[in-house]
């Protein structure tokens, strides 16, 4: 094992992807061209200041009405050529299915839209999800290798000897942000018990040595995002968000002090390889069980996605991620390990997608394809 090993880790998204936030823009902070399908986002404060007195009032009378009202006067300010350039942040391109939903929205939630993460330079992807994305797959290969059963039992996780081919991981019936984190603490070894009391030692934790840069600045791209529910359910809740495109292409820096690991200065090795075999692993497993999905409730675009991966994967040094919003359970949550009968391994009722009014014609969230390059 090298002292310190760097890649360069190349992702090429097979799905659109959002990050989020937190954030929101609200109605009266954006105008969306129609004709060039476009939005400009503004700087209210510029704008306003910009206007007469008599179309300030009016404005923010309208404002005041409800989102509705003020995207109203924002179109008719930039048709009559009253939004002056300065008012302009920037200019986002926008899909004909997020256009149609400014159009018909009614409330003031569906004329919010969420942005992506921004450096000076525009739009990136956080370091943070992707390395996120890695450590769920690096979570599952380790308790399969482990073979063991981890449980929750007397108020602590707790490996145990697994009988016959029952489920890897036994939680509480509701898990919440404290069984998270000693779930993973006990997995990757930096849990440790003192004065009878198990305690997270962070400074531990196998992925400090592991060190993921941002991405590059990619290119942002307003999207509608839909709830598909077998039964039609949730097929009018639009999420108004901006995304990057099917085929960007992002190229972030991975370091490996491996030194670390060979020292005890952290719980484990998380060596470059390995991970990459268990993101094969993991996340073709996540793969396989959607597109059965996919195939059972005849989603076309999503099946065009898992094609692709299956396609690309074909290449032994390529590997499957998921990252972003609408990422689902399965990849968030380690449902693949869990029993049967546990609420969280439960068939999920509904699906994220994005770029089309009905959400069953929309491409799934999150899916990329990636590479380790030695540098």
């Amino acid at each position: 094992m090298s002292f310190l090993e760097a890649y360069a880790l190349e992702l090429e998204l097979l799905s659109p992807v959002h990050v989020g936030t937190g954030e929101a823009y609200p109605a009266y902070a954006y105008v969306p061209d129609f004709a060039k399908k476009q939005v400009h986002l503004l700087d209210p404060s510029a704008l306003l200041l910009a206007l007469s007195q008599e179309r300030r009032k009016a404005f923010l009378q309208k404002v005041a009405e409800g989102p509705k009202g003020a995207q109203e006067v924002l179109r008719s300010l930039y048709q009559e050529g009253q939004v002056p350039q300065e008012a302009v942040v920037r200019t986002l391109p926008a899909s004909t299915a997020f256009l149609l939903a400014v159009k018909e929205a009614t409330a003031e939630a569906q004329l919010e839209y969420r942005p992506l993460p921004y450096s000076p330079q525009g739009p990136y992807l956080p370091g943070s999800s992707v390395k996120g994305a890695l450590r769920t797959a690096w979570l599952y290969w380790t308790l399969v290798r482990r073979g063991e059963v981890v449980e929750f039992r007397e108020g602590a996780w707790r490996f145990r000897p697994r009988r016959g081919e029952e489920a890897l991981v036994h939680p509480p019936k509701s898990p919440n942000l404290w069984h998270n984190q000693g779930f993973e603490g006990t997995v990757l070894a930096y849990a440790e018990a003192k004065q009878g009391r198990i305690h997270l030692n962070l400074y531990r934790d196998p992925f400090h040595a592991l060190r993921l840069s941002d991405s590059g600045p990619g290119e942002g791209f307003l999207n509608r995002i839909g709830v598909f529910h077998p039964r039609g359910q949730m097929a009018g809740m639009p999420i108004l968000a901006e995304t990057f495109r099917r085929g960007s292409r992002f190229r972030l820096l991975l370091r490996y002090h491996g030194g670390l690991a060979q020292h005890k200065g952290v719980a484990g090795a998380v060596p470059p390889q390995e991970l990459k075999k268990a993101l094969r692993e993991y996340y073709g497993k996540v793969a396989e069980w959607e597109r059965g999905w996919a195939e059972d409730h005849g989603l076309e675009k999503a099946l065009e996605v898992y094609r692709e991966l299956e396609e690309r994967l074909k290449d032994k040094e390529v590997f499957p991620i998921r990252v972003g919003f609408g990422s689902g359970r399965l990849s968030l949550r380690l449902a693949l390990l869990l029993p049967e009968d546990h609420p969280e391994a439960q068939e999920p009722k509904t699906r994220k997608t994005a770029g089309a009014k009905d959400p069953k014609d929309g491409y799934p969230l999150g899916w990329a394809v990636g590479q380790l390059v030695p540098l």
